[in-house]
């Protein structure tokens, strides 16, 4: 029985679910529910009993569960020791955030690569939360705080959302025209399923009073909808207003407010290269913090 195993096994206990269980191993169910049996064969009895409420562990897999627990702690402490093991020319810093967060440091490159120019930067975008312990990513940011007390979270600033539209679509509709009510017109709205705006959502569905056009489940589609003209859309204002085909409806003030975290392994920030890292991410955000914020109207203004 190797390590592989035994992750399966404990990923599967612990999640108390296949389907979790796959997900935090980037596996599909059936591979997870194959993988599983193998395994049940290799120990000779069953590990999990299936149930409706999920897996419930046997005799034998509760016997299990301990020593896949303490190998995955020495596998973890091995993983946070790989860049102590690591020559200055081997650093390598990986930074995991969702697209809105990948657009604004896009946007910014120079300003983190030009400080860390020994440092191999790696960003990994998408919306789940990876592991810090397994050494999965090394600096996340996202807009809420960690639940593990070895995670540290830096506040770093907001991010701000107001009402666009696109120039044609709100020339047809008289958007900007004070006895115009933005809240009957088309809007594109965010889908339910895997919901990563809650905030962004809720205030949609408080403010228009119709259903909505469309519904996509990540901000980029949603803002590439709004520049097609198929409807108005809360957007980050720094990437809305990056697109002079877009028309801010909601004055210069923005409508709401998410609270952007910088989160790190609390063991991570005595590698240089981390804390190089995170020192040259908080200063793009100070450098920018009015254009993150939404406070400027202007397209391109810092």
């Amino acid at each position: 029985m190797n390590w592989e195993d035994l992750r399966l096994f404990d990923a599967a206990a612990s999640s108390g679910s296949l389907s979790a269980g796959a997900r935090a191993l980037g596996l599909s169910q059936p591979q997870m529910s194959r993988r599983l049996r193998d395994l049940e064969a290799e120990v000779g009895a069953r590990l999990f009993d299936r149930t409706p409420q999920g897996l419930r562990p046997t005799g034998a897999g509760a016997k299990l569960i301990p020593l896949a627990e303490e190998m995955r702690k020495a596998a973890e402490v091995i993983a946070r020791a790989k860049p102590d093991l690591a020559t200055r020319n081997q650093s390598v810093v990986r930074i995991s955030i969702d697209e809105i967060r990948e657009s604004f440091l896009t946007q910014h490159l120079d300003e983190l690569l030009s400080p860390l120019e020994d440092i191999e930067v790696e960003i990994f975008s998408g919306h789940e939360h990876l592991d810090h312990e397994s050494r999965k990513t090394d600096i996340q940011i996202r807009s809420c705080l960690p639940d593990s007390e070895t995670l540290i979270a830096k506040r770093l600033g907001q991010t701000g959302y107001a009402l666009y539209a696109s120039k044609t679509f709100a020339d047809r509709h008289n958007c900007l025209s004070p006895q115009t009510k933005l809240e009957h017109l088309p809007w594109i709205g965010i889908s339910p399923d895997h919901l990563w705006y809650p905030l962004q959502r809720k205030w949609l569905l408080d403010f228009f009073q119709t259903p909505s056009a469309l519904r996509c489940n990540n901000m980029t589609a949603i803002m590439n909808a709004v520049r097609s003209g198929a409807g108005m859309a809360l957007l980050p204002c720094f990437m809305a207003e990056s697109d002079s085909n877009l028309v801010r409806l909601s004055g210069s003030e923005p409508l709401m407010q998410t609270v952007e975290y910088l989160v790190v392994h609390r063991d991570l920030l005595r590698e240089k290269a981390v804390r190089r890292t995170v020192d040259a991410l908080t200063q793009i955000y100070k450098v920018h913090r009015g254009r993150l914020e939404g406070t400027r109207v202007a397209p391109g203004a810092n």
